[in-house]
């Protein structure tokens, strides 16, 4: 079960700790089995269960995922969440819960997640129907470093029937989450509704996007290192310099707000955020001290209040 690349071995093997999200569902039982069958020393394996206690079923699933793990001698632990979708759908809201659990393990640690190759062409279709940019076109990562833990996606390049009938051959039972057929949800919308339209007529959508979102990674991160050399220029003490940056044109110097922001692990602005910020902090009076919060529900989710300071913009982590 060699899902797991050199470079990605190599962090398992030198990690004390390794978490593995294990929901009991296809995904994340194979990616629990993959990462046991990489890792020599077992005790160093943590599965975390989140008990969003959302179904009906959904303390029979913390018990099936106790006992998958009791029987193989791999530490378990659960952790029941309440989902606050005030502003946010649920699978934002709970996807911003699961991280603020992953805070809680020592930097560093590796957090390994079941993420496939159908999972990244819906995360595609979702981004661009929301209206994303090069950036949002890289899809996930296979390691992805969010605030002090490591995001591992085994499993980024297989597919769902792939995963279903290495299990079935193994004889490994999982569980079936039933909220994955309501297509209420805009994930489980395009899954069931989108998808396979789009496979109908281009049966490689998988290979072609996990193609895609590669070329746009790279040609992102040629795109951020030329940002961030003119970043250096405008940057001092981590604050940005607000005479420096009215040498820029608006876009341009949004993308060194944003990119700013990023580094710092702070929410990244969408568009209309952006706009206020533009006119809060270069277009209206001087003597002005205008303060902005605003939060996301994408990989960047933690709170950022931006503010002025002796003509110097610094942002500053949002009390929760």
């Amino acid at each position: 079960m060699n899902f797991f690349d050199p470079s990605e071995k190599k962090i398992l093997q030198d990690s004390k700790q390794i978490v593995v999200a294990f929901s009991g569902g296809a995904d994340s039982t194979l990616s629990l089995l993959a990462t046991m069958a990489n890792t020599k020393d077992k005790s160093k394996i943590t599965a975390l269960h989140i008990n969003h206690k959302k179904s009906k079923n959904s303390d029979l699933w913390e018990i099936h995922c106790k006992n998958f793990c009791s029987s193989r001698d791999i530490n378990f632990i659960s952790e029941n969440v309440e989902i606050n979708e005030e502003g946010q759908g649920f699978e934002a809201a709970a996807r911003n819960e699961r991280r603020k659990i992953f805070q809680n393990f020592p930097a560093n640690t590796p957090i390994i997640l079941g993420h496939h190759a159908d999972d990244q062409v819906e995360t595609i279709l979702f981004r661009i129907f929301r209206g994303t940019a090069l950036k949002g076109l890289s899809g996930m990562g296979r390691v992805q470093k969010h605030n002090h833990i490591l995001l591992i996606r085994p499993l980024l390049n297989i597919s769902k029937d792939q995963i279903l009938n290495y299990l079935k051959k193994a004889e490994v039972s999982f569980v079936e989450d039933e909220s994955n057929d309501d297509d209420g949800y805009s994930r489980n919308f395009i899954r069931k509704n989108i998808v396979p339209l789009i496979k109908s007529k281009w049966n490689s959508i998988e290979k072609n996007v996990s193609r895609m979102t590669r070329l746009a990674r790279e040609q992102n991160a040629l795109y951020e290192a030329f940002i961030r050399e003119e970043l250096k220029k405008v940057t001092e003490d981590q604050n940005l310099s607000l005479s420096l940056l009215e040498n820029y044109d608006p876009f341009f110097r949004s993308e060194l707000i944003r990119l700013w922001l990023s580094d710092l692990s702070h929410a990244v602005p969408n568009e209309s955020q952006m706009k206020e910020i533009q006119k809060s902090f270069f277009e209206s009076r001087q003597d002005s001290n205008p303060v902005i919060k605003f939060n996301r529900d994408d990989d960047k989710n933690s709170g950022v209040v931006i503010s002025k300071v002796n003509n110097f913009l610094i942002a500053e982590v949002a009390d929760e």
